[in-house]
């Protein structure tokens, strides 16, 4: 009887195999998502903001997302079209209220675009 139970599980059966291998794929396509998904924003406390007659520069305490590693000093840029996020960034600068996410365009000759600001509310 033992040795039947044995034989059995040693079967192959090709369903499952097909089973297996999609459910591998799948976590593995998953789990590599999410590790590129960080290189893109970074959290952390607004230490400095600029001005020029194109942008609002900002700088933050941990420095600039991966995808924009290299800009210069750090700084990082909203479009002045981008008048709600320029808000943004004056209330909070102006009010003490500092911390943040930023989500970054990759570097476009040299300047990191800001095109998304995540506040934290709860400061």
């Amino acid at each position: 009887m033992g040795r039947y139970i044995i034989s059995t599980m040693n079967c192959v059966n090709p369903q499952r195999k097909k089973m297996k291998k999609w459910i591998i794929s799948t976590i593995l396509a998953v789990s590599s998502l999410q590790t590129i998904a960080g290189d893109h924003y970074l959290s952390g406390k607004l230490s400095n903001i600029a001005s020029s007659s194109s942008s609002l520069l900002i700088m933050m305490d941990k420095g600039v997302p991966d995808n924009c590693a290299g800009v210069s000093y750090n700084w990082m840029r909203v479009k002045k079209e981008d008048t709600v996020m320029v808000s943004m960034v004056m209330s909070m600068w102006l009010s003490g209220k500092k911390d943040l996410t930023v989500y970054t365009s990759a570097l476009t000759n040299g300047v990191c675009y800001i095109y998304s600001i995540d506040p934290v509310f709860n400061q």
